[in-house]
């Protein structure tokens, strides 16, 4: 075995000694770090696997949604026929649904509470003749709805086109709703990592004052800056790989305590995904890139 093969080794494993001895070098602060770097890390995890959750709940509320065409009284069946033939044939279009007056006033009696209905006179709820138009379940753009809003009504036969549409308030509520929540929480993470990114550089700095004096030595008999760094590399990735590993198995725990609640009560077939080998490859991806970049910052400062 070649010499500097045996120095290299040395060298390297007294770095890697030196870099887990620099965790306990203000072992509270350590602790902090890594426990603030889980939070923002599982944080992170949470709001990328909401947008996934959100495609899931849109599409299950799209397949809900529908317009109401009311059609013209003189309209005759030959031209409704023509009409729903003509409406089908749209991309975005699932089915085409013809309901008499009598099936129309049915459904509005739905709408209204049984003691109210019970009270009115008998006929007095309205009724008109109509097309129920189901979206396809891919359909999860509000201005694909709009559009053939639109359409319709520039239909001869068309009466009045329902507005809004029947479940696109639900679609804008919920799609808002979620957005929302998704870009507060990645905000609420990214700052949280900005910030944590510092304390963990305060980590490392109190690292390198605790070893200023055995870098001197180790400088005065030829140690190289990159010697010197090393034990504070080594440190920093482990901190990062701690606290950003952590924080993957900490969202992986809280979306799988969920799932059943959001399953039973919102009766989603596709519950909160969690993609284990992407989450946690590149939660070791950043928690290396962590550890470099505070490491970096520290080690601006000079060395003795």
């Amino acid at each position: 075995m070649s010499k500097p093969f045996v120095t290299g080794a040395r060298r390297f494993l007294h770095a890697l000694g030196e870099g887990f001895k620099g965790l306990f070098v203000a072992p509270g602060q350590t602790l902090a770090c890594i426990l603030s770097l889980a939070i923002a890390g599982s944080l992170l995890v949470l709001s990328l696997s909401f947008a996934d959750l959100a495609v899931s709940m849109l599409d299950r509320t799209t397949r809900n949604t529908e317009v109401l065409v009311y059609l013209k009284e003189q309209v005759t069946s030959k031209e409704i026929m023509v009409l729903m033939d003509r409406i089908k044939g749209r991309p975005d279009v699932l089915a085409v649904k013809y309901l008499t007056a009598d099936q129309d006033r049915a459904l509005n009696e739905e709408l209204l509470p049984q003691d109210i209905v019970a009270s009115m006179p008998q006929g007095s709820i309205p009724g008109q003749h109509a097309l129920n138009i189901a979206f396809d379940s891919g359909t999860v753009d509000l201005q694909v709805i709009e559009d053939l809003s639109k359409f319709l009504k520039t239909l001869e036969e068309v009466d009045i086109v329902a507005e809004p549409p029947v479940g696109a308030a639900r679609v804008q509520a919920l799609a808002t709703v979620i957005q929302y929540g998704q870009v507060i929480a990645a905000i609420l993470a990214a700052l949280l990592l900005g910030g944590i990114l510092f304390f963990v550089v305060g980590t490392l700095a109190r690292t390198m004052d605790s070893r200023l004096e055995e870098m001197a030595i180790l400088k005065l008999l030829g140690a190289t800056d990159l010697h010197l760094k090393a034990p504070l590399y080594i440190q920093g990735i482990v901190q990062g790989l701690l606290g950003l590993i952590a924080g993957a198995v900490v969202a992986k725990v809280i979306i799988a305590a969920t799932n059943g609640y959001i399953v039973a009560t919102l009766g989603l077939m596709r519950p909160i995904p969690f993609n284990q080998p992407l989450v946690f490859t590149l939660a070791a991806i950043g928690g290396v890139l962590v550890g470099i970049l505070a490491a970096s910052i520290a080690s601006l400062r000079r060395l003795p």
